[in-house]
Order: C-alpha cells, then sequence, then structure tokens
C-alpha cells in the first residue's frame, strides 16, 4: 500500500478484511481501466516523436545534399591547373572553363637608386644651411624640408616621413672604405613609377652616375654654335625646363662656364640647382644632382649630347619595368606581376620568365561526390521512411506510421520529380552526306546515371554522369539545377520547412503528449484522492468494528467469569 495512506496504521486490525492490499487492489483496477491505456497512448506518441524527429533529421541531410546541386553553386566549382613555373593562377568560382598559354618575357620592376659610400650613418649631407627638395614617384611628387647638418640617418628619415611611395633604407655594404649607402626603392612596379628627386641643394649623393656627354672637339676653342643665329640649349628635369641662350660663336669654354655660372634657368628665373660642367678629353662632360625624367634638347648646336651620351646609370640599380607576357599569343603589358584585370575573375602572379598551360576545368569529381552523396542520403531516408511505414500481415509488424498520408507521399512525389522530368535541349548532328543540322534531344536524370529500383531506392552510375558532363556540361548543369530545384522546393513542403507536413505532424504529436500527459495526471491526482478517502473509511469502519470486538470479549469475559464463579 503507497504512503499516500499516511497514518492508518491500524487498518485491518479490527475487522481482519478492510486491508491495505484491498484498498491497493482496488486502486490498481481502476488505473488498469483508466490510467494505462493513457499512457500506451503516450507511450506510443513519444516513440512517434523520437521517430519522427530521426526521420526530419534524416531529410534535412538529404535537403542539404540537394541544396548543393540546386543552387549551381557546385557547378560553378573550378580548378586550376598550370603546366609550368612561370606564373601561379587562381580562378574564382563560376569563372568559364578555358585553357591559355602564358609566355612571361619581362617581370614588372620597381626603380632603385643607391647613394655613393659614406663613412657612417651619421656623416653630413647638407652644408648648405635649411633646404626643400623636391622628391616623389611619376606624376606625384612633394617637397621635403632638410635642416642644416642633417645626416645621411636623418635624410632617410624624411623621405620616408614624406610618405611619397619610396623607401629609403641605409645598408652597409662591408666596404673597406665608406661603406654605407643610402638606397631608395619606389614602392611599386611599373614604368611610370620611377624615381624621381632633386637633391641639387645638398651635398652630391651620387645618385646620377650619367655622364651627359657632348661630341668630340678638337679644343675649348671649337665653336658650340655655327649656326649663324642664336641658339637654346635646354634641360628639362622632371617636367621643370631649364633653357639658356647660345649666341652664334659660342666656344666650348664659354659654353662650359656659363652652365657653371647658373645660366640654365626656369621660367621664374631660377638656376639649375646641382648642375656641373668641364671640358675633359675633347668632350663637354654635364653631371646632375636629380634622377628621373630627364631630357636635353641642343638643337641646332654642335654639342649633340643625346647621340654621344651613355645613358646607363651604375648607381640605378635596377630600373622601373612594366611586365611583358604573351597571352595565347597577344603581348600584354601591365605595370604590376600581378594581374587580376585581364580575365574577369582569375588572378595571374607572374614568378618568372617562360612558358606555361594554363587549364580552368569544373571540379567534376566533387560533383560526382556530390551525387554519390545524395543517393547514400536518400537511400538511408527511404529505407528509415519504409520502416515507420511498413506492415506485415505474418507477423503482425505494423509501423509507427504506417497508414499515415503524410508519409506514405513522399517516395511517390519525390520520385515523381526526379524521373518524370525531361528537358528538351539542340544538338548537332550531322546527315548522311555529312551535313551539320541542328536536332531536337530530350535530356532525363537516366542520362544524369540515377535509376531506381522497384524498392524506391537509388542508384548512380558516376562514368555515366561524367561521360554526359564531358559531352554536354551546360545541359547536365541546367537539367540538375531544374530538377534538384523541384525536388528541394517539395523537401521543404513535406519535411523541411517550418511548416511542411511532418513539422505540422511532429507539432499534433506533441500536442497530443502534453494531454495525455494532464490527462494521467489528472486521473492519479484523482485516484490517490478517492483511495484516501476509501482507507479513511475503512480505518473508521474498523475502528468500530474493533470496538464492538472488545466490548464483545469484555462481555464474553464478564459471562466466563461469572460461571467459573459457580
Amino acid at each position: 500500500m503507497s504512503s499516500g495512506f499516511g497514518a492508518l496504521s491500524s487498518l485491518g486490525i479490527g475487522s481482519g478484511v478492510l486491508k491495505y492490499d484491498v484498498i491497493e487492489k482496488l486502486k490498481n483496477a481502476d488505473k488498469d481501466m483508466m490510467v494505462k491505456p493513457m499512457e500506451e497512448k503516450l507511450s506510443l506518441a513519444q516513440k512517434r516523436d523520437k521517430a519522427l524527429s530521426q526521420f526530419i533529421t534524416m531529410a534535412a541531410t538529404v535537403k542539404g545534399d540537394i541544396s548543393d546541386i540546386s543552387d549551381g553553386t557546385l557547378f560553378a566549382k573550378v580548378t586550376t591547373k598550370v603546366n609550368g613555373s612561370s606564373v601561379n593562377v587562381t580562378a574564382n568560382d563560376g569563372v568559364k572553363p578555358q585553357n591559355f598559354d602564358l609566355n612571361v618575357k619581362q617581370l614588372a620592376q620597381n626603380d632603385v637608386y643607391q647613394s655613393e659610400g659614406f663613412d657612417s650613418q651619421d656623416s653630413t649631407v647638407n652644408s648648405n644651411g635649411d633646404v626643400k627638395l623636391k622628391i616623389g614617384v611619376g606624376d606625384n611628387t612633394t617637397t621635403m624640408s632638410v635642416k642644416s647638418g642633417a645626416t645621411l640617418s636623418d635624410l632617410k628619415d624624411d623621405i620616408n616621413n614624406a610618405d611619397i611611395g619610396i623607401t629609403a633604407k641605409i645598408i652597409d655594404t662591408g666596404s673597406d672604405s665608406k661603406p654605407y649607402k643610402l638606397i631608395l626603392k619606389a614602392n611599386d612596379t611599373g614604368k611610370d613609377n620611377i624615381i624621381k628627386f632633386d637633391y641639387g641643394k645638398i651635398d652630391d649623393l651620387g645618385y646620377n652616375q650619367t655622364v651627359y656627354e657632348s661630341a668630340s672637339y678638337d679644343d675649348d676653342t671649337d665653336k658650340v654654335n655655327d649656326s649663324g643665329d642664336t641658339q637654346k640649349f635646354k634641360i628639362k628635369i622632371n617636367g621643370t625646363d631649364y633653357s639658356m641662350d647660345v649666341d652664334d660663336g659660342t666656344e666650348v669654354k664659354d659654353f662650359v662656364d656659363a652652365i657653371n655660372n647658373g645660366d640654365l634657368k626656369d621660367s621664374d628665373g631660377n638656376s639649375l640647382e646641382g648642375v656641373s660642367a668641364k671640358y675633359d678629353d675633347g668632350h663637354i662632360k654635364i653631371h646632375l644632382q636629380q634622377v628621373g625624367d630627364i631630357s636635353i634638347s641642343d638643337d641646332n648646336l654642335t654639342t649633340k649630347m643625346n647621340d654621344n651620351t651613355d645613358f646607363s646609370d651604375s648607381n640605378r640599380i635596377q630600373k622601373a619595368k612594366n611586365s611583358l607576357f604573351d597571352y595565347d599569343g597577344v603581348e600584354i603589358t601591365r605595370s604590376k606581376n600581378e594581374v587580376k584585370d585581364l580575365i574577369t575573375g582569375v588572378d595571374i602572379n607572374l614568378n618568372s620568365t617562360g612558358d606555361s598551360r594554363v587549364s580552368i576545368e569544373n571540379n567534376v569529381d566533387d560533383i560526382t561526390k556530390s551525387m554519390q552523396q545524395f543517393v547514400a542520403d536518400y537511400n538511408a531516408m527511404t529505407s528509415n521512411l519504409q520502416s515507420l511505414t511498413a506492415f506485415n500481415k505474418d507477423s503482425g509488424n505494423v509501423g509507427l506510421f504506417q497508414g499515415n498520408s503524410d508519409f506514405t507521399m513522399i517516395s511517390s512525389k519525390l520520385s515523381g520529380d526526379l524521373f518524370n522530368t525531361t528537358m528538351p535541349y539542340t544538338t548537332e548532328k550531322k546527315d548522311l552526306n555529312g551535313v551539320s543540322y541542328d536536332a531536337k534531344s530530350f535530356f532525363s536524370s537516366a542520362d544524369l546515371g540515377l535509376s531506381m529500383n522497384r524498392n524506391g531506392l537509388l542508384s548512380f552510375d558516376a562514368s555515366k554522369f561524367k561521360k554526359a558532363y564531358a559531352k554536354n556540361s551546360d545541359v547536365v548543369q541546367q537539367f540538375s539545377t531544374n530538377v534538384f530545384t523541384k525536388v528541394s522546393s517539395d523537401f521543404k513542403t513535406i519535411a523541411t520547412g517550418n511548416h511542411s507536413s511532418l513539422n505540422l505532424l511532429a507539432q499534433q504529436i506533441k500536442n497530443n503528449e502534453d494531454d495525455y500527459q494532464k490527462r494521467i495526471t489528472a486521473m492519479n491526482e484523482y485516484l490517490d484522492t478517492k483511495y484516501n478517502t476509501m482507507a479513511h473509511q475503512f480505518a473508521s469502519y474498523d475502528e468500530t468494528i474493533n470496538k464492538f470486538n472488545i466490548q464483545s470479549q469484555t462481555l464474553t469475559m464478564t459471562i466466563q467469569q461469572a460461571i467459573n464463579s459457580k
């Protein structure tokens, strides 16, 4: 007997009949009739709830497989193969498959200069008071300030702080004499990103090692201008023109003196700083303290500087260059070695000169694996579905959802989506004379390599799929997208959507569980109350019987004593 009957410990003492086990039997009989059927319904609902949850999880897995195929992402994936080491190539998903050849002829380079050597990083490079120097890369120039007494290290910092696209650093060459050099490097590659630096107002750093040399003369009294008229001698430095008049009959020595005396001036009358000239070994030789875009114009003079100057600069250790390569035989040039604008979605990195063959291919192996995964997951779900809806008349085994229309429609609906769809497409054929003509054909799931047996289980022929894909990838993609989009939509309606049939069924089952549990609780409370009341009634009856028993025993004893006394 349950402890709910409390302290009624004497129950049955008087009557010998009204005992705990009698009440327990009565209560259990009521439970068998009222509670047990509801508990069986609750147990069945819980089993159905668990089984349905597992099935929806399996369906969600299949839905994920389908989405990979239906949304086109899988078909958009590509792999890139490069035969050769001159380039690295990456292609974004969605790039059209293609093959092309790249012949790298020249890599893009930065402009790099080295100064002459100095004794230390603290060697003075400005002995002329506070000055302003022009510096820049390409069309981007600025003016920076250099303090009087500035050292090589100070100048490095000034250049870096100018933030003009040039990185300056000092290196120790290890030379026994003047080992420290100031290196200037343009941050960006490309022929237009040349370093432009006018350092004519400070000590000569030795960046410009080009000596602008004239035609040969026999003597410094030879004429520079014998044209019969006044001519112009011009030097253009980084966009600024400096010029001076050269009168008819001007001799070599006078020409040299004019340059050294500052006669080369800009349009504002400012003399060119950092220029020097001399007559040496039968030539006029001009040295400049500027690097960048420099040209000399000496038309109608006898100097002929451009024809006689060696423009190689030993202190320009690397010249700014564009990359140069052939793309399928077409010559292409870019300012960088990273080429992102030749083919949309394709990044080409030039590594070295040489030939490379590039192939961008659809990743058919990944698509095949996804199809195989879909078939495996679909079959697992179908097997589970068949178990849930099974009926065996011999064994009497019945699936938890046997006869449920929400389940029985799933297989037929999905198999219809997969195998009742065909797509027309145009293909090229040839007649008996070998003349090509367009013919209409139809594509189906069977062409994808899919088939279904009598038990509703799928099979997938990977080789057939790959053959179809190789023959017409666009048709395979379009058909797969259309079919699996339809399957995905039906999956959402049937199983995976928030308002799908199976999710609504799951909610109904949970509601039934709650209802059964409430009813079981209410019935148990009712029976507890009923039989607690009965126990108290039994106790009262038993107490009365016990009193009668005691009185009877007393009377019997009295009578017996009376008899015995006689």
